[in-house]
């Protein structure tokens, strides 16, 4: 019969909530956004991976932060009180705390963890519910998933480019309306004749006129951030105002590498 493995040192025991203590140390953070989306997932899926907590330093939670914190909103445990205490099991190991350090960076730590291989994961998309995996509108874009949605920023610019465009619209709309007036009318030929080859300069000056805004549609980019903290620290890094639709490229260039003067 084969043995259990000599790199697994922990022993499986099942714990109070109460008698488990979070790192104050912990480095790791996670946004407000990032946390509704593991609730959400536990919820749905279970607490699934094990904590680790650490017996020598009076059962320190080692791995497991972040979800632990979202499963006491989930029994509605109170942290303070140890109302709606509850048992869950976990990982426990005995580390001296030199080493309760390092395994707290290192499980947190990107460098130790795997990347996406985005041609499965974008395979994977159309078999499950996206944001039951914790992704997110950003997250599909980003991987080339092309999905007809688009988020309330994508929705405030498309608004305004069509308000951009509104006047070559309406411009359009105007001489549709004459020549159908002068289409009605009645007319001496040559009269009809130049009305016809105005119409004529008209709609090819229209027609370059559109090619150019084509162009120029061209040099638009789109930034996207996961939340509204991202957004405005961009603004405020670059000391831009919070309220921004629309900022020229070069205003961003000129910031990076300001002219020699």
């Amino acid at each position: 019969m084969a043995e259990l493995s000599k790199y697994q040192l922990g022993e499986h025991v099942e714990l109070l909530r109460s008698e488990i203590h979070f790192a104050g140390y912990n480095p790791r953070e996670i946004s407000d956004d990032a946390a509704s989306t593991l609730k959400r997932g536990i919820k749905k899926h279970g607490l699934l991976g094990g904590l680790v907590v650490n017996k020598t330093t009076g059962n320190t939670l080692v791995s497991g932060h972040q979800r632990l914190t979202q499963l006491d909103k989930l029994e509605k445990y109170n942290p303070d009180t140890h109302e709606n205490d509850y048992k869950v099991a976990v990982e426990l190991i005995e580390v001296d705390e030199t080493a309760e350090k390092e395994i707290v960076v290192l499980l947190n730590n990107p460098n130790a963890q795997g990347v996406w291989d985005y041609d499965k994961l974008r395979e994977l998309i159309p078999q499950i519910d996206y944001k039951n995996a914790g992704l997110t509108d950003a997250d599909l874009s980003m991987i080339g998933v092309d999905y007809e949605f688009q988020t309330a920023a994508e929705v405030g610019i498309s608004e305004d480019l069509t308000r951009m465009m509104q006047p070559l619209n309406d411009q359009r709309q105007a001489e549709l309306a004459a020549a159908k007036e002068a289409r009605a009318a009645e007319k001496d030929s040559q009269d009809w004749q130049d009305k016809v080859n105005h119409m004529k300069d008209v709609k090819e000056q229209v027609r370059e006129r559109a090619i150019e805004e084509a162009g120029t549609m061209d040099a638009y980019i789109m930034l996207s951030f996961d939340n509204l903290e991202n957004r405005k620290k961009f603004f405020d890094t670059f000391g831009l105002p919070d309220n921004s639709k629309f900022i020229k490229g070069e205003m961003i260039l000129n910031l990076l590498e300001p002219e020699e003067e």
